[in-house]
């Protein structure tokens, strides 16, 4: 058309609510000469208007009311030919039922490049065609969506982390990992470097969809990890890392990217949907509302095809706990990761325990997100032929080291030249992996050929493209600055202790399983105590029964809450771990939440059980009495759960917990005042006789029990206690030895989730 012509690039969305059409329109004008060579028929009154003045406003509406079967053609024919010129000389202004406010247009005099004029969105109602014949107002009267994707729509007002980069270019030169091969049980000893990637440059760009592949032990999740800033502490690194040509470092880069990881870690009794409002809630940036919110996670679930299973459990792989399938888990890592929208995305084996069906859908899906210009990179193994070609480029590594970097299709050609062709009916992915691949009994010829495939790499046109493209990067003008303005956690401390707290809850209360179990635990334990010392009488032997009854009591209370507790952040641990890793909380809120969510149990099951066996064992018959050892249970129970969690965080897998636990308890339990009487005890065993809770909860129950008894200071001077203490000091150690536990349990986190 002569070098001029109208780019309309983006969907016209229309949402009919009765008498109600909305559109969003996204204009791309570009004009040089005369604006009436384009469209002759729809702008003829347009002529000649070469020096068009810059940011001219118009606007623009539809004056009749559109039937929802019309297609985007029709409705743009229709707009165009219904203009009128205005007596200023602008662009016509329409009017009608509704009208979209400020289309800019903007014109470069000094060149023809393009020039992208982004609408203001926001929408003015006729107010006759608001209110209605009637004069009544209508609800819902106007709404806006993108019907192919509601998250490109909402970058451009976007509030998130994300608002710095629209294109995101990662670039890498010169990255060297290396390890060291240790030996020995208790003192390492270093014996020898082994280096893992080698000298390795690259670039993706967006809109491009890179896989990385390569044999075992090629490198390519080390790579992938080590640009994600995810590698192992241990590992040496160097080389240069930037973001559109800028050095990036690891605080920077969380900022404007997301980690999908390969295995698919979700609370099990959780929904879908729970699922996503959990990391919206947490994720996204303060100013969104629930509403809005809720509004983002259902465009999301929406893009995924996740709308169908919204309301059903995640559920355990191979668990108790039946949920969606594992393209669906899949489905929601993404799905999780792309609430804040990110222009950068690493994807660690996407298709990982899929089948070839259900693999080839996410490898789709990835790439449509890849389109929206988003820069993706992800590791695959041993893709079919169809997975393959979907990729837009390929890294193959062999040996750490590339030996290829380019489109998918001139792969094939690259190892023809090599010497490596592929046989006829043959998947080419299988082909460059078993070429690339070190092989047993042979590994000196495997070894010879990668080298020969890398060096032939690094001397082709790809390899000085892909260089090339780093230095043009590198050197553009117009590069921005990363905003770092925003904190790496977007939730207040508040919002992250009651999301955790509320994911506990549901937790807790969708697995009945556990409340009932240790419902029973408490049942049986006080039917049990209240038979065994059944109606104490009151004779030479009471002191030795009811000292016995009540150190069962204090010992039943710390066992059943440490060996729970212990099983607790294992458990979660994954999910922590990568909740932690991508900002959403930190761990004292995690750790205050499942001490608040575990509260009911403290305060319930010692009121349970005492209630059982308190009458039946005969111990002093009155409220007060009653309470205050309910009291002392509770404070014992508080003070296991600190405990429990310190060495469930501090083992950081169940098994070792629980062969853990019983060690570490004994030493206090023999400190309890029953076995040794707490004159005797030596020295060294001064620190757990002062921070055993066996101690405190027993002594308080002994000064309840005895108090106001004829024999009450002879009694009191037998376990090293006096007629005037008092029960309440020994209740406070309880909680402040759980609080000690939390604390530990903290710390211990801390180093667990950063590793």
């Amino acid at each position: 058309l002569n070098n001029n012509f109208l780019i309309i690039y983006n969907n016209i969305l229309c949402t009919f609510d009765h008498t109600s059409v909305c559109f969003f329109i996204d204009l791309v004008v570009v004009f040089r000469t005369h604006l009436s060579h384009l469209m002759p028929t729809a702008l003829n009154n347009i002529r000649g208007d070469k020096d068009v003045n810059t940011s001219k406003i118009c606007e623009t509406s539809c004056g009749d009311e559109i039937s929802s079967s019309k297609r985007d053609d029709d409705i743009i024919d229709k707009m165009l030919s219904s203009s009128r010129r205005t007596d200023s000389g602008e662009l016509p202004v329409l009017t009608g039922r509704l009208s979209l406010k400020h289309v800019r247009l903007s014109v470069d005099d000094d060149s023809t490049r393009a020039v992208r004029n982004t609408l203001d969105s926001k929408v003015i109602a006729n107010p006759t065609a608001e209110n209605g014949p009637s004069g009544k107002k209508k609800d819902g009267f106007l709404r806006s969506f993108s019907r192919e994707s509601s998250i490109a729509v909402a970058m451009l007002d976007s509030q998130g982390r994300f608002d710095t980069f629209s294109n995101l270019t990662l670039t890498w030169t010169k990255i060297n990992v290396s390890a060291d091969v240790t030996t020995g049980c208790f003192s390492k000893k270093v014996i020898s470097e082994k280096r893992i990637l080698k000298g390795v440059n690259g670039i993706v760009e967006p809109g491009q969809f890179v896989a990385i592949m390569g044999a075992s032990g090629a490198g390519k999740t080390t790579l992938l990890n080590t640009l994600a800033f995810r590698n192992e502490a241990k590992l040496k690194v160097s080389g240069s890392i930037k973001a559109n040509g800028l050095d990036i470092t690891k605080s920077q880069l969380k900022l404007i990217s997301s980690y999908v990881q390969q295995e698919d870690c979700f609370i099990g009794t959780l929904t879908v949907k729970e699922v996503m409002m959990f990391h919206a809630n947490l994720r996204m940036d303060r100013s969104y509302n629930r509403k809005e919110k809720e509004k983002r996670v259902d465009a999301v679930l929406n893009k995924l095809g996740l709308t169908k299973v919204k309301d059903s459990l995640c559920g355990y792989p191979g668990g108790l706990i039946r949920g969606i399938s594992g393209g669906e888990r899949k489905r929601l890592s993404v799905a999780t990761e792309m609430l804040m929208d990110p222009p950068l995305l690493f994807i660690d084996e996407p298709t990982s325990g899929l089948d070839s069906f259900m693999a080839e859908s996410i490898v789709k899906l990835i790439g449509k997100l890849a389109s929206a210009n988003r820069t993706i990179l992800c590791t695959i193994h041993q893709p079919t032929s169809e997975v393959f070609a979907l990729f837009d480029r390929v890294c193959l590594m062999a040996e750490g080291q590339v030996a290829y970097l380019g489109k998918s299709e001139d792969c094939l050609e690259h190892f023809n030249k090599a010497g490596f062709p592929c046989p006829k009916n043959f998947n080419p992915a299988d082909h460059y992996i078993f070429t690339l691949a070190i092989r047993p009994g042979s590994e000196d010829k495997c070894r010879q050929r990668c080298k020969e495939l890398t060096e032939y790499y690094e001397s082709s046109q790809d390899y000085e493209a892909v260089r090339r493209r780093i230095r043009e990067v590198e050197f553009e003008q117009d590069k921005k600055d990363i905003n770092l303005s925003r904190n790496r956690i977007q939730s207040s401390p508040i919002q992250q202790c009651f999301s955790n707290f509320k994911r506990s809850f549901f937790n807790t209360v969708r697995n009945p399983s556990y409340t009932r179990m240790r419902l029973a635990q408490q049942l049986v334990i006080g039917l049990l105590a209240g038979l065994v010392y059944f109606k104490i009488k009151d004779d030479a032997e009471e002191l030795q029964n009811k000292s016995g009854a009540l150190f069962f009591l204090v010992t039943s209370f710390t066992f059943g809450n440490i060996f729970i507790q212990a099983n607790t952040i294992p458990l979660e641990l994954p999910v922590v771990k990568r909740e932690y890793q991508n900002g959403m909380y930190s761990t004292l809120p995690y750790l205050i939440s499942k001490v608040f969510c575990e509260f009911p149990f403290i305060i319930l099951l010692p009121l349970l059980q005492m209630a059982i066996c308190y009458f039946m064992i005969g111990l002093r018959n009155t409220a007060e009495a009653f309470f205050i050892s309910v009291a002392a249970c509770v404070g014992v129970s508080f003070a296991a759960t600190g405990l429990g969690l310190f060495i469930s965080a501090w083992a950081g897998d169940v098994r070792i917990a629980s062969a853990m636990a019983a060690p570490l308890i004994m030493p206090f339990f023999l400190f309890g005042g029953l076995f040794q009487n707490s004159k005797s005890a030596r020295v060294y065993g001064y620190p757990f006789k002062y921070a055993s809770w066996f101690r405190y909860g027993f002594n308080m129950l002994i000064i309840n029990e005895y108090k106001g008894a004829a024999n009450e200071t002879e009694i009191l001077e037998h376990f090293d206690l006096k007629e005037n203490h008092l029960w309440w000091p020994n209740f406070a150690a309880l909680f402040i030895i759980g609080g000690v536990g939390i604390i530990l349990a903290w710390s211990c986190l801390i180093c667990r989730v950063r590793r």
